[in-house]
């Protein structure tokens, strides 16, 4: 059973597009895996047209992700965008009659990940802000091999590299058994994760096993196997 569970999570992929996970204090949390797309939703509760209006997204570092003013906006002449979002974002031109000031980030990385913030700044004196959460994942699978062969047993290695979130790594024998390991070498550069995890086995073990990232922001978890003959 356990087998066939790692086969099925290390093949399925961890997304194409974006998926909303829930909502938190009034903040919607979407996911969606690298070098993808995703919508960040916004939508006037009134459904009162914007287009002769403004709305203005911004990320919780302040950055300017995306202005509409009155039809102009940052992909046809509107200066002032933050470069790492330049000719990346675009709007629902149709919709904003709706009152839909929802965006499209094409291409994410992991630096997108983050707080967003959706705002009106002429709608007084019942002015909307919605915020969004967004996590970009990016969900390697794990490389396994023999590290060293001793009288103690055979020592295996398992590395993760350029993970984010940050997973959480395990060796199992064939039955799905967690075994015991040495403690993971983690180092981090930005939002990304590399890790490495060694573990010894003996000839009271099975021969099969297997390293297991799991990413439960993600809802992701990805695995290599490694045989070990007596």
């Amino acid at each position: 059973m356990f087998l066939s569970e790692l086969l099925s999570l290390s093949l399925f992929p961890l997304m194409v597009s974006a998926v909303t996970a829930g909502h938190e204090n009034g903040t919607v949390m979407v996911v969606v895996s690298e070098g993808s797309y995703i919508i960040l939703p916004c939508s006037l509760s009134s459904q009162e047209s914007l287009v002769r209006t403004r709305f203005d997204w911004r990320k919780s570092d302040d950055r300017e992700v995306f202005v509409y003013d009155a039809g102009l906006h940052y992909n046809n002449g509107l200066r002032g965008q933050d470069e790492h979002f330049r000719g990346r974002v675009s709007h629902f031109s149709d919709q904003l009659k709706f009152g839909n000031a929802s965006i499209i980030l094409r291409n994410t990385t992991v630096a997108d990940s983050g707080g967003y913030t959706c705002d009106f700044p002429f709608h007084q004196p019942d002015r909307e802000t919605f915020n969004v959460t967004l996590v970009v994942g990016a969900a390697p699978k794990p490389f396994v091999g023999i590290l060293n062969i001793s009288e103690v047993g055979v020592q295996l290695k398992c590395e993760v590299r350029g993970a984010s979130p940050k997973p959480k790594v395990e060796w199992r024998d064939s039955d799905g058994n967690i075994l015991p390991a040495e403690e993971p070498q983690v180092s981090r550069t930005g939002e990304r994760y590399d890790i490495t995890l060694l573990t010894t086995v003996t000839r009271t073990n099975s021969s099969l096993f297997h390293c297991v990232a799991t990413q439960e922001e993600l809802s992701h978890r990805a695995a290599d196997e490694i045989f070990v003959p007596d």
